[in-house]
Order: C-alpha cells, then structure tokens, then sequence
C-alpha cells in the first residue's frame, strides 16, 4: 500500500524492482513533502496545494488572494496542517483526511491554545 494513510493504490516499483513507499500520484508530489513518511498529514498539504484549495478552514482566508504577489511557498510555509481531535493523532483513524484540516498559522495558534496544548500532558486532566 501507499505510504499515504488513506491511499489504497500500490507503491510504485523502483528501477532495480524494489518496492517503493508511494503510489504514481504521492510519488510525483513528494518533493514537497520530503519528510512525509514519519509525517502522514503532510501529503494532505501538497494536495490542498496541488488542487489550488490553500485557504484556511477555519476563516476561510484564501491565501493565494490574499497574498497575491508572495511566493507559493512562503504561502505554503504559512500553513499549517491541524489534527480536528487531536485524541486520535497517530492512530489509524487520526492519520485520516477527515480528521486534517488546513489553517493560517494565526487560527492554528488560537486553536491549539483553546484546546490547552501549552499545558504539559503530565498536568492535563
């Protein structure tokens, strides 16, 4: 399988027949993502990217108008990909696009201080 979690396509094979870690399509894209595979939620980045969606799904501020004359990739940098419930992160089901969403940097900061992520987990209750 794919590397990417949701992904049910077969890895490429690689030129001496090895398997490789992704299928045509992540394949082609994991030049953005180059450390992808210990971070799974990056790939839903590049293809927000690739599909044009760079806006965030909290205020709905499209990046790419909003900063109309910034480099892809400092919009891209200014973009952060959120765990919904950040309970399941890692597991199976938590490594899923419908528990990712993408955030402006400002709305992640906000989220992640509403859930109290500046709280040691030793401390949370």
């Amino acid at each position: 399988m794919c590397k990417v979690t949701w992904c049910d396509s077969t890895p490429l094979k690689g030129k001496n027949g090895q398997q490789l870690k992704y299928c045509t399509v992540h394949n082609k894209y994991k030049i953005y993502a180059s450390n992808a595979p210990t971070r799974p939620w990056l790939m839903y980045k590049v293809e927000k990217v690739v599909n044009g969606d760079l806006f965030c799904e909290r205020c709905n501020l499209d990046m790419m108008a909003h900063y109309k004359f910034a480099p892809l990739k400092a919009i891209i940098s200014a973009m952060d990909v959120d765990h919904i419930n950040p309970l399941i992160k890692g597991t199976p089901e938590g490594e899923q696009p419908s528990n990712y969403q993408l955030l402006c940097k400002m709305c992640h900061i906000i989220k992640s201080y509403e859930e109290g992520d500046y709280i040691p987990k030793k401390y949370k209750k």
